[in-house]
């Protein structure tokens, strides 16, 4: 079978993809190589990119370049269907080999730009934090503590007037100036709300990043409790982590340490959730019982976020929960959407160090 000089590119186009991936597959398989190499050096570089690219617009180009991929492959589907009724086999054939180089070369570009950032080295590690086994003891102990300090906090605050745009600020020099966490990458640390947070809210999301155009995006219409949260959480994304566990536990630990209240709200307020979910799966009796220890305030949090979401819970945010399950287990986290409430390892494991640190240090 004879081919012409553009579809012999084609097939040259497919072998270069072929050859990418199969190498890319090789590189991920040593986190110690990727942390080095990828997250720490290729990473910070390449992101100067994007910020002088999409960086400094006001808007979200991201979210446009979403609709343009789309459209992009609906297209690609569609003149090959139309293609294949005609019977013009070959150009059909061509318009297959197309599609198929077009996601290759998305999805390697996903990788090259951000994702490869999920093979890093764990922050667990990097932090000599031991996760592998929580004690319940230790458990309700750092969960009855929080309560405590969030039923403190949360009689303090009035979420009345609270603005999103100032918090951004504040939570954008806040990791800046970060310390705790020296793997995070600081070339672009900026969150952009998306073109239409009501869509967002439809699919359920509070907040994510698009790695196409390495913008993070905070849900400017999610109630104002666990805003800063989630502000912190996907600039941690957009730092240079993959798993999501690791994001709420950076961003648990930032606001945990800030002086503004409201800050240190949110991390409590988010930590104890995933805390009592956790409690739920081994003694739902006991789980009753610290539950009612939350003050009428935390309670009355819980139930307007409860309420906001519910308002969009239906088809859409169910299949957009089923695809995201799987993207995260494609993505080296095995969990799915259950990755998020690791987190409650962390932020135990790091609870005991930082008390250990303390009756240490007052020796």
């Amino acid at each position: 079978m004879r081919f012409n000089k553009s579809t012999k590119s084609l097939y040259i186009w497919l072998a270069v993809c072929i050859s990418l991936i199969l190498l890319l597959n090789w590189f991920v398989t040593d986190s110690e190589r990727v942390e080095a190499v990828y997250s720490r050096a290729f990473y910070p570089f390449y992101q100067y990119l994007p910020k002088l690219i999409f960086g400094l617009l006001p808007f979200s180009v991201g979210d446009l370049l979403y609709l343009a991929i789309v459209l992009v492959l609906l297209y690609l589907v569609v003149k090959t269907i139309v293609l294949l009724f005609k019977k013009q086999f070959h150009n059909a054939w061509r318009g297959v080999l197309m599609l198929v180089g077009t996601a290759l070369s998305l999805y390697i570009f996903f990788h090259l730009a951000w994702a490869i950032n999920y093979y890093r080295v764990p922050v667990s590690k990097q932090l000599n934090l031991s996760v592998d086994t929580i004690l319940l003891e230790d458990h309700l102990g750092v969960l009855a503590e929080q309560i405590q300090l969030a039923n403190s906090l949360r009689a303090k605050i009035n979420h009345e007037g609270k603005v999103r745009t100032r918090a951004n600020a504040q939570i954008e020099e806040l990791m800046r100036t970060d310390e705790e966490f020296p793997m995070l990458s600081k070339t672009q640390i900026h969150i952009k709300k998306p073109l239409s947070s009501v869509m967002i809210s439809s699919f359920g999301t509070s907040g994510y990043l698009n790695p196409f155009s390495n913008e993070a995006h905070a849900n400017a219409d999610m109630p104002i409790t666990s805003y800063p949260f989630t502000v912190t959480h996907e600039l941690a994304h957009q730092m240079g982590i993959g798993f999501e566990d690791e994001c709420n536990f950076i961003a648990y630990v930032k606001l945990r340490n800030h002086q503004d209240p409201w800050f240190q709200y949110a991390a409590y307020y988010e930590s104890i959730q995933y805390l009592l979910r956790s409690l739920y799966l081994v003694d739902e009796s006991m789980f009753q019982q610290y539950k009612a220890k939350l003050s009428e305030g935390i309670k009355s949090d819980l139930k307007k976020d409860q309420s906001y979401w519910e308002n969009y819970t239906g088809w859409l945010t169910n299949v957009s929960g089923l695809f995201y399950d799987q993207y995260l287990k494609h993505n080296n986290q095995r969990e799915g959407m259950a990755r998020y409430g690791l987190v409650s390892r962390l932020i135990i494991a790091y609870e005991i160090n930082m008390r250990k640190s303390g009756r240490e240090a007052a020796r």
